[in-house]
């Protein structure tokens, strides 16, 4: 399944287009609070004054400063741009005066994952047995819960499919005895008590934002669908890029072969507000996809209205 690492990565290949960063590696073990670092390859980029990037693909990316060279050493600052100190095995990547830190991106990722449209959702599904003297069963969402989006009960005797239920579902504040220690909603049920059931319901609920490592799994852990996975990545890339337009006033990154004229005013920008639509398009793509498979239900009897709390 699609992880951040890879939204991370699809994030990269939109930004560098064919560019090409200059790239080396640890060439021994670089502890947490290591302030020289050792080159395998030696890369002439990496001098004084140079930004880089570490990466291994499983620990967050960090960002470093150089400030002196030595042969295949290199004095460095530790945790550069609000990245953390990690310990770097060998061969970890260090990505040399990167147009983008792994750190950016990942926490361009990350951000973008957190403001998705309250029109896009994770779905789940629960079940909740009632009796046939009971007009409620206290349920858990431990996710957070947005509506219903379908309910069906079980069959009465002769029937050979499961039917739609009428429920509704009521948060129970923290403050309520009926509370518990988890539970925070009650499941009513809105049909006459004429026999046990079991109630099958499908619910939206918030994407799942609190941890977001590079392995976190998009779909089973965040909750995004398979088909949403392009998302992020084009959310993080228009950010990132509407803040680079400033590189172009930037007179101390021109030479013989860069002038200002080199990049047109507005350049970055507009290739920012192209991704901003394919965004746009593609969020609204998947929003008529869950609707177009559940529907729009408010007012129906599984309302996908959030009820005011009653206790």
């Amino acid at each position: 399944m699609p992880t951040i690492g890879d939204a991370v990565i699809r994030t990269k290949r939109i930004l560098n287009s064919n560019t090409r960063t200059e790239l080396d590696a640890v060439h021994t073990l670089l502890a947490a609070d290591d302030t020289t670092i050792r080159l395998k390859y030696q890369t002439d980029g990496i001098r004084a004054g140079s930004y880089i990037s570490i990466s291994n693909g499983t620990t967050p990316p960090e960002t470093m400063y150089v400030h002196a060279r030595n042969g295949e050493y290199a004095t460095i600052q530790r945790g550069i741009d609000g990245s953390a100190g990690f310990a770097w095995p060998v061969a970890s990547v260090i990505e040399v005066e990167p147009r983008f830190t792994g750190y950016q991106i990942l926490e361009a990722v990350r951000d973008a994952i957190r403001v998705l449209p309250n029109n896009l959702y994770a779905v789940a599904t629960t079940t909740a047995s009632f009796g046939t003297t009971e007009q409620t069963q206290t349920v858990t969402f431990s996710n957070g819960f947005n509506q219903i989006l379908s309910a069906t009960r079980t069959a009465r005797a002769g029937e050979d499919r499961l039917l739609a239920f009428n429920v509704k579902v009521q948060e129970i504040p923290a403050t309520s005895t009926d509370a518990g220690t988890s539970a925070a909603y009650k499941l009513i049920r809105q049909e006459g008590i004429e026999k046990a059931v079991t109630v099958n319901l499908t619910y939206a609920h918030p994407f799942v934002s609190a941890i977001l490592n590079l392995d976190t799994d998009l779909v089973g852990t965040v909750g995004m669908a398979a088909e949403m996975q392009d998302i992020p990545a084009l959310g993080a890339a228009a950010s990132l890029l509407l803040g680079e337009e400033s590189l172009r006033l930037d007179l101390h990154s021109q030479g013989d072969s860069r002038s200002d004229a080199a990049v047109a005013a507005g350049d970055r920008a507009r290739y920012s507000m192209i991704l901003q639509a394919q965004y746009d398009r593609r969020v609204s793509q998947e929003a008529q996809r869950l609707m177009a498979r559940y529907g729009i239900r408010t007012g129906a009897v599984t309302s996908s209205v959030f009820p005011t709390s009653v206790w």
